[in-house]
């Protein structure tokens, strides 16, 4: 009953979703880079900005070997670009506003369906510029910018600016967001991650965007897999067959803490009905 197990003809290799920063590596602000860990991406001035652990290294190995693995990331298709390894199978990239083809050229049908989406957001996203950097005067100074692709404005990114981009500065963002009325915020979402803030329009989604990726295996009945680190990411990895995140990371945290709540009030985990 069981020989089609032993049948290696008819393995079908996993597709892999996976987050990348946080998820197969850090960045030096982050953390101390060992002698044994590995660069794998480099600013825009060709410089070190993020290391593999020897635990991540293995893994990567280990999923560039057992599966086809798919970036599904918050990079710009530049700063994916930077990260030096080597995906094959397509990619999405700026919170779901970009998908690259196997070849990493700008899949021209998905950004067709995003010029469109996003017409309605083109000069609203230069206003919330103004309006939260007009915020930001009461708590610091930040930095903003529209992130782009082939001129298409995708979503609004505002950076805290701290002395020597010092990651243990006090952060103001989660305040500055709070200051910012429902009216401006209107049709978007956020994606906070230390000291960045992405004003994210809803029509850009990692999760609308790797369902269209996954349309062109959707044929194949192949297992798909997902690993990511953030709650950002419960959308696309929900597209999974079976998903998984590293430990001490933003999703673990907010799974270890829901659970406990959950068995101080109720004295179980999980659901029984």
């Amino acid at each position: 009953m069981t020989n089609f197990l032993f049948d290696a003809q008819n393995i079908a290799t996993p597709l892999m979703l996976v987050d990348l920063d946080d998820t197969l590596f850090q960045t030096h602000r982050r953390i101390v880079p060992q002698a044994d860990f590995k660069m794998v991406t480099t600013d825009k001035q060709g410089q070190a900005l993020a290391y593999m652990n020897p635990i991540q290294q293995h893994f990567v190995q280990w999923l560039l070997h057992s599966t086809h693995l798919i970036p599904v990331t918050a990079r710009s298709a530049e700063a994916l670009s930077r990260v030096h390894l080597p995906f094959q199978y397509g990619a999405v990239c700026s919170h779901g506003g970009t998908v690259l083809n196997a070849d990493f050229s700008i899949n021209l049908d998905w950004h067709a369906q995003m010029q469109h989406a996003l017409a309605p957001y083109q000069a609203r996203q230069q206003a919330l510029i103004e309006v939260v950097q007009q915020q930001a005067t009461h708590f610091g100074s930040i930095r903003t910018w529209v992130v782009e692709e082939q001129g298409l404005g995708l979503y609004v990114v505002a950076k805290q600016n701290t002395e020597n981009d010092n990651p243990y500065a006090p952060n103001f963002l989660p305040e500055l967001l709070n200051s910012l009325s429902p009216a401006v915020l209107d049709g978007f979402y956020f994606h906070l991650n230390g000291n960045n803030l992405a004003l994210i329009p809803e029509p850009v989604s990692k999760a609308n965007a790797a369902r269209f990726l996954l349309q062109q295996f959707a044929s194949q009945q192949r297992p798909i897999l997902g690993f990511g680190d953030s709650l950002s990411d419960v959308e696309f990895l929900n597209l999974c067959h079976w998903w998984g995140m590293p430990n001490h990371s933003q999703l673990n945290r907010w799974v270890k803490h829901n659970l406990t709540q959950q068995y101080k009030q109720e004295g179980y985990y999980g659901d029984y009905q």
